[in-house]
């Protein structure tokens, strides 16, 4: 598929996605196995993506590494408050592993990461100093739509409030030291290659759905920066696929 072909297709799911988070999701108490499906279904276009790039065996590695890695800070975090702040799952979305995280972050977080990372490579190209900081910037960016979002679903709670919808800054500032740490092992894994933008493309479905979700809860600015996010995605440029470092 072209990089055309696979814009359109993208944005005409996203915005499908959109309307049903807009108009048709209700995240009752019994909507655990469709949330948990969901998630999946979302997650699978940027594991193929991710797979076709690096070949199965590589790919295959490295989706593990990136699967199990926030899973294990995930649970470090409920447990400690380290290092995104004190905050408790419900039981929305899924067993808990270690009974402290949903089973289904391991699908939830590695196609947000994707869509970072790709968004960073492509934009500031593979050299270190510009590729980590710039994912770290677009994994804060994803955590202003994310969080609000989930918390107002209920998919979790924090213990101490803070300004921007109640999240407090610890988390940010978490989200900022775990992506820089995260895309590291990327850079590594994939041998600093940089991925087509086919990677990024479950970030659009699901900054997508949010987006239309947080409108319908009048969450206006996590909406905006879900919009913003999506355009980025979907307009992502696919010259520097495979560009390595060269300082």
């Amino acid at each position: 598929m072209n990089i055309r072909a696979w814009r359109a297709a993208t944005a005409l799911g996203a915005l499908l996605l959109g309307l049903v988070g807009l108009a048709l999701v209700d995240f009752g108490a019994e909507s655990g196995a469709a949330s948990a499906f969901f998630l999946v279904l979302m997650a699978l276009p940027s594991y193929a993506a991710l797979l076709a790039w690096l070949g199965w065996r590589r790919g295959a590695v490295l989706l593990g590494v990136l699967t199990v890695l926030p899973l294990l800070v995930e649970a470090a975090a409920v447990a400690t408050g380290v290092p995104y702040g004190s905050f408790a799952y419900a039981d929305a979305l899924g067993w808990k592993v270690f009974g402290l995280v949903p089973w289904t972050v391991a699908v939830a977080y590695p196609p947000v990461f994707l869509g970072a990372v790709t968004a960073a490579g492509i934009c500031v190209g593979p050299t270190l100093r510009r590729f980590l900081p710039a994912s770290a910037l677009l994994l804060v960016a994803a955590d202003l739509v994310l969080d609000p979002a989930a918390v107002s679903a209920g998919f979790w709670a924090w213990g101490n409030s803070g300004v921007y919808y109640g999240i407090p800054t610890v988390n940010f500032v978490g989200w900022a030291i775990t992506g820089v740490f995260y895309a590291w092992v990327f850079h590594r894994g994939a041998g600093g290659s940089m991925p087509p933008p086919s990677v990024a493309a479950s970030a659009v479905l699901i900054f997508g759905f949010w987006t239309g979700y947080l409108l319908r809860e009048s969450l206006f600015v996590p909406a905006f920066v879900g919009a913003a996010l999506v355009a980025l995605f979907l307009l992502l440029p696919a010259g520097r696929q495979g560009e390595r470092p060269t300082d």
